[in-house]
């Protein structure tokens, strides 16, 4: 297994980031330091460290629902001290990391886990997962609203929602399959409309449902099965 994947699936980082980590020359393994990705290790006889920590792939995968409250650090831990979603959980378990990216001022469903090959799946454009989130906008849109499911310039990106339909009064949900650094923000912006709240309600064909912000739960044995089927097709 590829130095890169281990440390995915141990938890400790996505596969891009986890390259970044071993290239800083921040991974030993066997106590030697190991500066490229594509390294081979043995997970049932190699020793392999982060920092000076051993790092082991679970026994057990763990899979938790988040409802992010505004104002909370999407992200493992924060230099500044800011408040992270793994404040929010109250489990001992290791490698457990945020799955994705969800904005410091936007709420709703966080998936977390120590589970590096779903995770990919689940954030790696390519595969194409579905993203929904609800808007609400500070006045009612009109319909050239849609024009976002066409793809619209903002800066030097181009943005396209997959799927935009219209709640009541001032709401609207958005679809995306690609998430870059606030989109959803971005494209109603270009058009004029300011985001008063933004939640991500669904991940794939994983819901929010009537979780309270700030609470946690695992999922069911039925959603991690949908899950894997959604990503692998089996």
């Amino acid at each position: 297994m590829k130095i890169q994947r281990f440390l995915a699936r141990a938890g400790v980082a996505s596969r891009r980031k986890a390259a970044d980590l071993i290239k800083k020359g921040l991974v030993k393994v066997n106590g030697e330091v190991v500066d490229k990705p594509y390294f081979q290790v043995d997970p049932e006889r190699d020793c392999v460290e982060f920092k000076g920590e051993q790092i082991n792939l679970p026994l057990e995968w763990t899979y938790i629902l988040l409802n992010k409250p505004e104002g909370v650090i999407t992200t493992a831990s924060d230099e500044f001290g800011r408040k992270t979603v793994m404040n929010l959980i109250d489990l001992d378990e290791p490698g457990l990391v945020p799955v994705g990216r969800l904005d410091e001022d936007s709420e709703g469903l966080i998936l977390i886990t120590n589970d590096g090959k779903l995770a990919h799946q689940l954030t790696h454009p390519s595969f194409e997962i579905e993203k929904e989130y609800k808007v609400v906008l500070p006045r009612a849109p009109g319909y050239e609203i849609k024009t976002i499911e066409q793809g619209i310039k903002v800066g030097d990106d181009y943005l396209k929602a997959s799927r935009l339909r219209f709640g009541k009064d001032k709401i609207i949900f958005i679809t995306l399959k690609e998430g870059k650094n606030r989109e959803i923000r971005r494209m109603l912006g270009r058009l004029g409309y300011r985001v008063e709240h933004l939640i991500r309600i669904r991940i794939g064909n994983l819901e929010l449902g009537d979780l309270s912000q700030g609470e946690w739960r695992k999922l069911t044995q039925k959603e991690v099965k949908n899950l894997k089927e959604l990503c692998y097709g089996f």
